[in-house]
């Protein structure tokens, strides 16, 4: 439940330079990344500090990850400020206070996550959801800062009307503002590709304070930072009221589960670089304390980074030591250089969150999918188009109900095959895969390559009775090859007994081969296994053939070969049902 007990008691010294040298420059990269991101969620800049040094502290002693960094996000700062404004919370204080009672309800759905050991959830979003909706965000990202970036005002909030002003401004655009964003924008791309282990991000920010100091930026029109809170955060539970609460449970939810999604990705990555193991469970509950600790010092949800975690893994890091120290270089500089901060250019930051959406582009990403699956590559457009037009967390829903959707007929309609035996070739084919291969008079051997359910039991009852209609000779007898039917719900059992009684009138017997155990154990319940009999019940494909040979030899002379094992070896040991 505690992993900083595992490494703490195999820590040695050779770890200290690397983990402190890790530790400044996650540390250095997170203050310029935590002032913008609490822009992104319009909160006082501050809080995002506040939250990523509490979450990395917290994340530390519960997180099993050696090398994940976590704390503010853009494409969780962009969600989380998605849901805010869908629960009509605008002021400062509504969305500050909404914030943090966003992220311990995050914590409280790890938590429940981690207990019941559903590590496994983030699977749900398949790769072209996370593709389409990361791509999606990028863009949201640019669209959202192009306003500070070009030293213009906007009041659109969604990304088509945004882009729609923008556009119709670009005459108003300042050009002094224009000139310092895109020197900042072209040196943190340069750089992350020349010197990635450059924290890019705190050089800008340093030299565009000092810029500011020496030619006094808002004096010539630029927009400054201004305010800086060097206090400690008020720590305690957010004052909320009740409706308030139940209109962020859907966006707590979704966010927590794209939280887990793109966290886990990371973690497991740097697991497997590290050779150390990925623990999916324990994963999740290192992330509820991390939101929890956020919350309580009224921040903004945390999540895994990806670009902390690179540069923390090119330091050298070992252990989560890392993650102190670079609270307390956050903290440090909140306390002792809040004055200067003061005068930090807005162009900057919206440099170095323009420079972190850039880094989300997978373009790529969706060429590789349409070219394996051309429906998986349109739906990672659709997740695109949704989260542009119909903003972040719609977005996102339509695309995961657009998934369920396919998978809902992709399993309605599932691959289904008629096995037939190539001479000289063992095992039993799909016969239109592999032309010339045989079968026998009287006997169709079918194959569905799903589990059978309510949505595809009429579909095996309807090809069954298709495929008797049409074959050359009288059929005698149906095998179901259930190798790959590895469970079946009530309608499934009830769709086979209706199938054995509607073949039993036409003198036609069916068959079941290599049931496993949980189709064994549904199918003796509802009485069709007993009915059956043992007789009809085979251990493989083979057994049926060799079944079916030996009660028609006199009509199957030719075929008298096939009672011969000409089947594949199977893996032997293992709990199996009789």
């Amino acid at each position: 439940m505690i992993p900083a007990t595992r490494w703490l008691g195999r820590y040695e010294r050779r770890f200290v330079a690397r983990d402190l040298g890790g530790g400044l420059a996650v540390g250095c990269m997170l203050i310029p990344q935590g002032l913008a991101f609490a822009q992104i969620v319009r909160v006082p800049p501050v809080h995002g500090l506040w939250s990523g040094i509490a979450a990395m502290m917290a994340y530390a002693v519960f997180g099993p990850s050696r090398n994940l960094m976590v704390g503010p996000e853009a494409g969780t700062a962009m969600m989380v400020s998605a849901v805010l404004t869908a629960a009509k919370m605008q002021s400062p204080e509504q969305r500050l206070a909404g914030a943090a009672l966003l992220a311990i309800m995050i914590g409280v759905v790890l938590v429940v996550a981690g207990l019941f050991r559903l590590g496994a959830i983030s699977d749900f979003l398949s790769r072209p959801i996370l593709v389409g909706y990361i791509n999606g965000i990028a863009l949201v990202l640019i669209a959202s800062q192009l306003p500070g970036v070009l030293g213009i005002r906007s009041d659109a909030n969604d990304f088509v009307p945004r882009v729609a002003e923008i556009a119709s401004k670009l005459g108003d655009v300042h050009w002094p503002t224009l000139c310092l964003s895109a020197s900042a924008l072209v040196f943190l791309l340069v750089s992350r590709h020349v010197v990635p282990q450059l924290p890019g991000a705190a050089v800008v920010v340093a030299a565009g304070i000092a810029l500011s100091a020496l030619l006094d930026f808002q004096a010539r029109g630029i927009r400054v930072l201004e305010t800086i809170d060097r206090g400690l955060p008020t720590i305690g539970f957010p004052a909320v009221g009740t409706g308030a609460v139940l209109g962020l449970v859907p966006g707590a939810l979704s966010v927590a589960l794209l939280i887990y999604a793109s966290s886990a990705i990371t973690s497991r990555v740097f697991a497997d670089k590290n050779h150390y193991a990925f623990r999916a469970n324990h994963e999740l509950l290192g992330l509820a304390a991390a939101n929890f600790a956020a919350g309580l010092v009224q921040g903004i949800p945390a999540a895994g980074s990806d670009a902390r975690t690179v540069i923390n893994d090119a330091a050298g890091s070992h252990t989560q030591v890392a993650g102190v120290v670079a609270s307390a270089v956050v903290a440090i500089i909140i306390f002792l250089l809040a004055p200067l901060m003061r005068l930090l250019p807005m162009a900057i930051l919206g440099a170095v969150v323009v420079a972190s959406a850039i880094s989300l582009f997978d373009l790529r990403g969706f060429v590789r999918i349409a070219r394996v699956r051309l429906l998986e590559g349109i739906l990672a457009v659709a997740t695109l188009v949704a989260v542009l037009v119909f903003g972040i967390l719609p977005g996102v829903l339509l695309a995961v109900a657009l998934a369920v959707a396919d998978l809902v007929r992709r399993a309605a309609r599932p691959h289904d095959a008629v096995l037939g035996r190539m001479r000289g070739s063992p095992g039993y084919h799909d016969i239109e895969q592999r032309p010339g291969s045989e079968t026998l008079p009287g006997l169709i051997i079918y194959r569905v390559d799903a589990p059978l359910f309510f949505a595809n039991a009429r579909f095996l009852r309807e090809q069954v009775h298709t495929l008797i209609d049409t074959a050359k000779a009288p059929v005698r007898m149906v095998v179901l090859d259930c190798g790959a039917m590895f469970d079946l719900d009530v309608t499934a059992a009830e769709t086979l007994e209706e199938l054995d009684r509607e073949l039993d009138r036409r003198g036609i017997t069916l068959a079941l081969a290599e049931p496993h155990a949980p189709m064994r154990r549904v199918l003796r319940r509802s009485g069709l296994l007993q009915k059956l009999g043992p007789e009809n019940i085979f251990a493989t494909v083979g057994e049926s053939i060799r079944a079916y040979v030996g009660r028609a030899q006199a009509d199957l002379g030719r075929y008298v070969d096939w009672q011969r094992v000409d089947e594949p070896p199977r893996p032997s040991g293992g709990k199996r049902e009789v």
